[in-house]
């Protein structure tokens, strides 16, 4: 069988860009040749040498249902609904497009109602640099805090970082874990109407207290069952000075936190603090954290004890926004494999 090497000047190039086709045409301007340029940018030479012409200089394909300009403001209007936290989905945009036309007393011949498809929606997220992503739901409260509220704690908290380092400066936080490797896709048959996966799970979750320094030293965590007992299997297997608890609720209290307190989180200071350094710990602003005992060692041993502002962790919160999410996933995957 003959084979046919594919040519810069053949099809192999006809997928390009209108920025290819600019910046080919810009080549050649500068004194680079038509198949040189062709070759560097990927076009087809006959397209090159047509566009240099000043022939065929409409973009290729067929012509979008709204103008450059006009996606241009539908896709700013995207972006600040979503800054404002109602982001839009693609039945949305279908809706705002059809109501644009019907204004305009535009009908399209080949949509049902002036109604865009899936397609043509796929093909504006393409053109206007916007992308599918899953939103995540927060109450009212979380959303309501401004920049006023995240300034003035940093406002707060600068005087304390500028007299520390990164080795005197601690983040805790808790969360929780299951023993549930959760919901996954799988491949079915298409008549296939009920899909379940056989896999022993529970809901009980393990709470963790999780705390680091800004230099990335991570310190021994202290693990939390929800049982009234807890047994001697339970407390192995864990890095070393891991502490081990339990109570009804499985949640951090105010005496669990204490111990936390006392035994990790202080002793550790102790052993690493350095002459003159301010030691400054942050975390949440829950009122189990702040019993006396703790305020009263705090302050003996000058501690510089501050909370995040109130609903605002989930966006200044270092262990909640950088470290426990791929935490979570890495569990997810040890799970599946015991």
């Amino acid at each position: 069988m003959r084979t046919y090497e594919k040519t810069p000047g053949s099809r192999a190039y006809h997928n390009f860009t209108e920025e290819q086709a600019a910046e080919a045409v810009r080549a050649v301007q500068d004194g680079m040749s038509k198949k040189q340029a062709s070759r560097v940018c990927k076009i087809p030479r006959s397209t090159l040498t047509s566009r240099c012409l000043g022939r065929h200089t409409k973009p290729q394909g067929h012509p979008t249902i709204l103008s450059s300009e006009e996606e241009a403001i539908i896709a700013r209007t995207l972006g600040v609904v979503a800054y404002w936290g109602f982001p839009l989905t693609k039945a949305d945009i279908k809706q705002i497009v059809k109501k644009f036309l019907d204004k305009k007393g535009i009908v399209i011949p080949i949509l049902k109602d002036n109604l865009p498809g899936d397609d043509m929606v796929a093909l504006f997220i393409q053109r206007n640099n916007l992308s599918v992503r899953m939103a995540s739901n927060i109450k009212r409260s979380r959303a309501s805090v401004d920049q006023y509220d995240v300034n003035k704690f940093f406002d707060n908290i600068k005087p304390a970082l500028l007299e520390s380092t990164g080795d005197h400066i601690y983040n805790y936080d808790e969360t929780n874990i299951t023993d549930d490797p959760g919901a996954r896709k799988f491949i079915v048959p298409r008549n296939c109407k009920r899909v379940e996966r056989v896999q022993n799970f529970s809901r009980t979750a393990i709470s963790i207290m999780v705390c680091g320094t800004a230099s990335g030293e991570l310190l021994p965590p202290m693990v939390v069952y929800k049982a009234y007992n807890l047994y001697e299997n339970l407390c192995v297997g864990g890095p070393t000075g891991t502490v081990y608890r339990n109570s009804p609720s499985g949640w951090f209290d105010a005496n669990l936190f204490e111990i936390w307190f006392t035994k990790i989180l202080v002793p550790h200071i102790q052993r690493t603090r350095q002459p003159g350094m301010r030691v400054v710990v942050v975390g949440d602003n829950l009122a189990s954290h702040f019993a006396p005992n703790v305020i009263r060692i705090a302050q003996e041993e000058d501690i510089y004890l501050t909370p995040f502002p109130p609903n605002a962790t989930h966006l200044i919160q270092p262990l909640d926004v950088a470290v426990f999410a791929p935490m979570k996933r890495t569990w997810l995957v040890f799970l599946d494999t015991w």
